[in-house]
């Protein structure tokens, strides 16, 4: 012990109950300018006439006092009593060197500078700050605590982390995954009061890399734009409800939504169509996603790096659309481009070649597609010598084409050749549950395109629901589009919607005197009528009503529903 005291910076005299110096360490005698061998058994008053170590004897209370002499340095003189031996009561004196205390001093003042300067910082932040120590366990917290937690700071400092946790102060925890991972973090937390905080973890290591303190800050997000995160809500329903096409390369927006089971069937046939070069016939009404599907197709397949052509059978005249499809040689007719053209079958080689509206292709044209298809080679207009292709065909129409067969109006063998894999599109109105996805898609879309943030209203969504939607997926994407664009508050509510759509009444309001009979004859008749106008065939119609065309026909003549002449056959 009187090694360690003897090393100390301070002096120290030990003095007996008479005020006898007792031991004195080295710093003592040099600062008393005296032998330390003359101070042994030397009276304290002696040495140190300011001394009160007496007093601080007799009375058990301590004392400081400055001693100032010409011949020493001015000096701290710290006394008090303490106990030694068989409970004798002793006197110790500490010295303190002048120069040491005004050092301490300026220290403890940069310490008190820099906490007040850290305290501040602590509460004008804003945000919720938290330090815990290695284990977990908070040891500061700043005055945001109670604003953001409900939890004053001191209920809320010293506790563990996981505490908080399993009482359900917090759903999860920063500090712990900063501790387990050793590297920054970022969460979103829930409070027990229902606040949504964006949470950033920083580790803090010592010099020996050993983690220390973890320093959390949390950003109350709770009351961030409505619109944001509506948006980033329907986002996340959106990729729940999103088939995974499987492909990395697929972007997302380009991906159809799927919520229907038909749609996800349908999806599941497309996503194993990909791996085969089979042709396939998309069959369904304008609007309905066929095209989608067709680059959908073609983006899954081992082609989706290679060309993806598209013609529009029926928007080309008779005249022209040979000359499209095969290409020509130079000077083959007149007004032909002087070096040729290479036609879209040619340019579609390795890839994909979509054949929209195949139901609007004349005969003639017919033939020559057909020998492709059979062949894969291709003859260009004023050519003998064909050229090989290697092409993925799918073809797509809203026209029945069996019924064309039948009615000597599309060839049939090359109805056969497109009819490998028939995929039958049902119209929006009988998969009307995709509505509310489709919509928010759109809205997403346009939002994004124009700059805008707009959101759907209280109903808004409900009203879209209940329209029959006769244009299908198209006439839901223009109309979302137009809502966009035109609607002048962010907010677009049911008053916004064309007129046409919040006046169609889709369903009967049945007098409550009806019998059980007339009530479902009614809704029988209703039901046929409006899926009879979505539908070019009663054969498309029965299909849908999952009945026998002989029954529907029955009942189109029970109920006396009229439907336009030529357009169906009873």
């Amino acid at each position: 012990m009187k090694t360690i005291i003897d090393q100390m910076p301070f002096g120290v005299v030990i003095t007996s109950n008479q005020g006898l110096i007792q031991y004195s360490n080295d710093r003592a005698a040099s600062m008393l300018a005296c032998p330390q061998a003359k101070l042994g058994q030397q009276p304290i008053l002696r040495v140190i006439p300011e001394s009160n170590v007496i007093k601080a004897i007799k009375t058990n209370q301590p004392y400081l006092s400055t001693v100032s002499k010409k011949e020493r340095d001015t000096f701290i003189l710290f006394e008090s009593m303490i106990t030694g031996e068989n409970d004798r009561k002793l006197g110790i004196s500490v010295l303190f060197n002048n120069a040491l205390v005004e050092n301490l001093a300026f220290q403890s003042s940069k310490i008190n500078e820099l906490k007040q300067e850290f305290d501040l910082v602590m509460s004008l932040v804003g945000e919720l700050v938290t330090i815990a120590d290695q284990d977990g366990r908070i040891v500061r917290v700043n005055e945001a605590c109670e604003r953001i937690m409900g939890v004053s700071q001191k209920d809320f400092t010293g506790k563990p982390m996981d505490s908080l946790v399993r009482e359900k102060v917090i759903d999860h925890s920063s500090t712990r995954k900063v501790i387990e991972e050793g590297r920054n973090v970022t969460i979103i937390q829930t409070t027990k009061s229902g606040r949504r905080l964006l949470v950033t973890g920083y580790p803090i290591f010592n010099e020996e890399g050993k983690l220390t303190k973890v320093i959390n800050i949390s950003k109350d997000i709770t009351e961030t734009d409505k619109l944001t995160k509506k948006l980033e809500e329907t986002n996340q329903l959106l990729r729940h409800y999103h088939t995974e096409l499987g492909k990395k390369d697929v972007k997302q927006e380009q991906q159809p939504l799927f919520k229907s089971k038909v749609m996800k069937d349908i999806h599941s046939l497309i996503y194993r169509l990909g791996d085969v070069d089979s042709t396939v016939l998309l069959l369904g009404e304008s609007g309905v996603g066929k095209e989608v599907l067709a680059r959908m197709l073609h983006q899954t397949s081992n082609r989706r790096h290679q060309p993806f052509i598209k013609i529009n059978c029926g928007a080309l005249p008779d005249t022209l659309i040979e000359s499209e499809l095969f290409g020509y040689a130079k000077g083959t007719f007149t007004g032909a481009s002087k070096d040729g053209k290479e036609g879209l079958i040619v340019a579609a080689d390795k890839g994909t070649l979509f054949l929209d509206e195949i139901g609007e292709m004349p005969l003639n044209t017919q033939v020559k597609l057909l020998q492709v298809l059979q062949e894969k080679r291709v003859t260009p207009l004023g050519r003998t010598t064909p050229v090989d292709v290697d092409v993925r065909f799918i073809a797509a129409t809203n026209r029945d084409l069996e019924e064309m067969v039948e009615k000597k109006q599309f060839r049939s063998d090359l109805y056969y050749r497109l009819n490998i894999v028939p995929i039958h599109i049902p119209n929006l109105w009988t998969r009307r549950e995709e509505i509310p996805f489709l919509a928010e898609y759109f809205l997403k879309r346009y939002n994004q395109q124009y700059f805008k943030q707009k959101y759907f209203g209280e109903n808004t969504i409900e009203q879209l629901t209940k329209y029959s939607w006769p244009g299908n997926v198209r006439e839901l994407q223009n109309t979302i589009e137009r809502l966009v664009v035109t609607v002048v508050s962010d907010e677009i509510r049911g008053e916004h919607l064309p007129e046409h759509i919040r006046l169609q009444q889709r369903s009967h309001k049945y007098d409550t005197d009806l019998g059980l009979k007339e009530a479902v004859n009614l809704f029988e008749k209703e039901l046929i009528e409006k899926t009879l106008e979505h539908c070019y065939t009663l054969k498309e119609a029965s299909r849908i009503l999952k009945v026998d065309p002989s029954t529907l026909t029955r009942k189109v003549r029970k109920f006396n529903i009229q439907i336009a002449k030529g357009k169906f056959e009873l």
